[in-house]
């Protein structure tokens, strides 16, 4: 290679210097990445999901509850007030036996012989209201007599010193087992079984027979129907059952007597 030809090489070739100035400007002109978000994206997003809602909201509001008719010119949209259906007494309480006193009282409420009182045309379901709240909030043993036959046994406790089941659980209860299977009896309600709790919440014992009937407050009212031959017919049979009731509770008291001599 002649001096000449080696000369214009060496021209030609870039020194360490050259390339990073070259480098450096390269860099100037580009911009960095940077870390983080894009402002613009982020607000974009927010808008779209602004606009959704609003448009769900335009929808519910404006869409005629979705009726074939609801866009049409003369439609008219009327505000109702959505209300939750409640169950009654009856159904809450049905609810309840069923999960807690079928057991025993067995499901149409005739018990079992010789172990657990039948329930159906029984003076102590249909009778005062009280007695029958005092055994469901504090429960009941001893001896008892019903429709002529005797038990000995515990019933358990539905208040708080048992199942702690609140004042319209109760009184559910009481209603289904006083209007099922045939008894005639009347509906308690929340109110009335509020007014019992508070009187007995406090109580820790379970009451006796005998106490059931010690001490009643008045029977609370209730509204008064149009008597018909049928209700009439009713109000004989209850007062047939009164009858059997009284002597339920002689038998009873008795039992209680002989218990205590011996």
């Amino acid at each position: 290679m002649t001096q000449e030809n080696k000369d214009l090489e060496n021209s030609n070739e870039l020194h360490d210097d050259a390339i990073q100035e070259i480098h450096q400007k390269l860099i100037k002109d580009k911009e960095l990445p940077k870390e983080g978000f894009s402002f613009l994206p982020i607000a974009l997003i927010f808008l779209f999901a602004g606009v959704c809602f609003w448009g769900g909201i335009h929808i519910v509001t404006q869409g005629g509850e979705f009726r074939w008719d609801g866009y049409h010119p003369d439609y008219v949209a009327e505000d109702k007030t959505l209300s939750i259906p409640q169950k009654s007494l009856f159904e809450i309480g049905e609810k309840i036996f069923l999960a807690q006193c079928a057991q025993c009282h067995q499901n149409d409420g005739l018990g079992v012989a010789g172990v657990y009182p039948p329930l159906v045309d029984s003076n102590w379901v249909l009778g005062h209201q009280e007695v029958l709240a005092r055994i469901l909030i504090n429960g009941m043993n001893g001896k008892v007599i019903v429709l002529g036959k005797t038990y000995n046994g515990n019933m358990p406790a539905f208040g708080p010193s048992g199942l702690n089941l609140k004042p319209k659980q109760i009184a559910g209860v009481l209603t289904y087992i006083r209007q099922e299977w045939g008894n005639a009896g009347t509906e308690i309600s929340e109110d009335t079984m509020k007014n019992y709790m508070a009187m007995y919440n406090a109580r820790t014992t379970p009451w006796s027979s005998e106490e059931l009937y010690v001490d009643l407050s008045p029977e609370p009212e209730t509204p008064s129907k149009e008597l018909d031959s049928e209700v009439l017919d009713e109000n004989n049979i209850l007062d047939t059952h009164g009858e059997d009731h009284q002597n339920d509770i002689k038998q009873t008291s008795l039992i209680m007597s002989d218990k205590e001599q011996t």
